[in-house]
């Protein structure tokens, strides 16, 4: 995660963080010129889904800091958009699914379920399994693992189970 390195994992803040905080803070700024239709009307940033983690997955270090590195991102990613309790859903990246042997694989996808289950994140922080939305590439346009394949069914899959995710943590305030 180090191009996206939050800024309280120490080091250099990533520029893929500041980069999403950034554009973030923009359109909310003139959301009236990103979506004309929502022009004038009030909003409120309600939940953010987190679906990554192919390079971190496939170089040790990185994968040895992962976990840490996604607490230290859902905290600083409230702090810097201003939303103490902003529900946070992640995407478990399973993308090579349920038959998965590689020990940095499977540390990175544990990594993922062990941050919503922090005590600090409790009734915020959900994790979503999507190992089983894989589809082998007889089933799909292409045969590139670390983008699913580039299998519709299986975004539209990983998209609903998040929502659904995100409708259960709204649920909870």
């Amino acid at each position: 995660m180090p191009d996206g390195r939050p800024p309280s994992a120490g080091g250099e803040t990533g520029p893929f963080y500041r980069e999403i905080i950034d554009k973030t803070k923009a359109v909310l700024k003139d959301m009236g010129t990103e979506f004309p239709e929502l022009a004038g009307r009030p909003h409120t940033i309600v939940g953010f889904g987190w679906h990554q983690g192919w390079n971190d997955r496939v170089n040790q270090a990185f994968n040895d800091e992962y976990e840490k590195n996604l607490a230290c991102l859902i905290r600083d990613i409230r702090k810097d958009l201003g939303v103490k309790d902003l529900p946070f859903v992640i995407a478990e990246t399973g993308m090579t699914g349920p038959k998965e042997t590689h020990p940095r694989a499977l540390s990175l996808m544990k990594a993922q379920a062990a941050v919503a289950t922090y005590p600090e994140f409790k009734g915020t922080v959900a994790f979503v399994p999507t190992r089983d939305f894989w589809r082998d590439k007889e089933l799909s346009p292409t045969d590139q693992g670390y983008h699913w394949n580039t299998n519709a069914e299986t975004y539209y899959l990983i998209g609903e189970a998040m929502g659904k995710a995100m409708l259960g943590l709204e649920g909870k305030r």
